[in-house]
């Protein structure tokens, strides 16, 4: 697979000048000239690209983000390294590019952490409604070690490597075309919801009648009728412009989750050395950036919409919490989560 994956470089004119034997070579003549490796003309080509794939639209924080670490990335490598970044799924949708990761014709991913659920079960185990108490709870699992085993395994098993999983993305809450206020309301609800398995019966088990439906395709099936209600983080309510339908917001923080920085494996293992550590310590760089765009742009969100006269309700947190995580082992059996891991989170929920 390697050698394909250079032949198609090779052929657009976007190859690898040197493999890690030549950039060792490299690395060692200038060392001893005692210079840094990207310390030379500013005007050279760029020996590597890295396409970046989201499904994220242009304004989102985690475009912002990206276009931070393109800027680190190529002031770092002394323009050696090109970042380009595809947002509002150019790529293709989130399964759509982790299996280019996987089969290495892309480089990287920036997206919710849930996304690699469907190779490995554990790391669905977010979508888990009030798995967590907060987003500081939910970051402190996702860098704990627990995570960074599923992280190798993604690596080892899928080729997809793992750079970080500290990005927020805030609390998510539900958006209706009538109010939402007490469980009772959940019963029977038409609710747009991801696609993936843990999502699904989650809401199925508190009485709801979820409907997996691509993000793509929400705002028109809350439009036409198809679902009464969906949730995301209140920034991607109003990026999607569901307010403009659904004048409900429910301040649930039913569920919190992680985005993550990915990379294929097959490419990130030709990269030289010095190349493989710039991008990995500029991932790591970026994520308070990130998370102070996220927290911003949440607050900005929601203060928009209320200039619109949408009508936010409040719910008693402690008695949703204590009502659905009730659900969560029966889930976890059903959907196949290690139930070493779930214990663990729930047993430890100060943060």
């Amino acid at each position: 697979m390697v050698n394909k994956y250079l032949s198609r470089r090779d052929f657009v004119g976007k190859s690898i000048k040197y493999g890690v034997g030549g950039s060792l070579l490299l690395l060692s003549g200038l060392s001893i000239a005692g210079c840094s490796p990207f310390e030379e003309s500013s005007a050279r080509q760029a020996e590597h690209i890295v396409k970046i794939g989201l499904i994220d639209p242009d304004s989102h924080p985690h475009v912002e983000a990206c276009k931070r670490f393109a800027e680190l990335v190529h002031e770092k490598t002394n323009n050696e390294v090109k970042v380009e970044i595809y947002p509002s799924s150019q790529l293709g949708d989130a399964s759509t590019i982790l299996q280019g990761l996987q089969h290495g014709t892309v480089e990287a991913f920036f997206g919710a952490v849930t996304w690699l659920g469907a190779n490995i079960t554990d790391f669905w185990l977010p979508g888990t409604l009030y798995l967590f108490n907060d987003q500081e709870h939910c970051r402190n699992v996702h860098e704990g070690p627990e995570f960074k085993k599923l992280a190798e395994q993604a690596r080892e098993k899928e080729g997809i490597r793992v750079f970080s999983m500290g990005y927020d993305r805030g609390p998510r809450h539900f958006i209706s075309t009538n109010p939402i206020k007490g469980f009772e309301d959940l019963e029977g609800l038409k609710i747009r919801v991801p696609a993936q398995l843990s999502w699904v019966r989650n809401f199925e088990m508190a009485g709801a009648a979820p409907q997996a439906i691509a993000l793509s395709e929400t705002f028109t099936a809350l439009q036409q009728g198809i679902v009464q209600a969906t949730e995301q983080a209140s920034n991607w309510l109003y990026f999607n412009s569901y307010y403009t339908i659904a004048n409900n917001i429910t301040k649930t923080h039913h569920n919190y989750e992680q985005s993550g920085f990915f990379f294929s494996d097959l490419i990130f293992d030709t990269y030289p050395a010095d190349v493989k550590q710039v991008l990995q310590d500029t991932a790591e760089e970026i994520i308070p950036y990130h998370n102070d765009l996220i927290e911003k742009d949440i607050k900005t969100s929601e203060d928009e919409m209320k200039k619109e006269n949408i009508d936010f309700h409040e719910i008693n947190l402690e008695e949703w919490q204590s009502h659905f995580r009730e659900l969560i082992p029966g889930l976890s059996k059903e959907v196949g989560y290690s139930m070493d891991l779930v214990n663990n989170i729930l047993n430890n929920r100060e943060g």
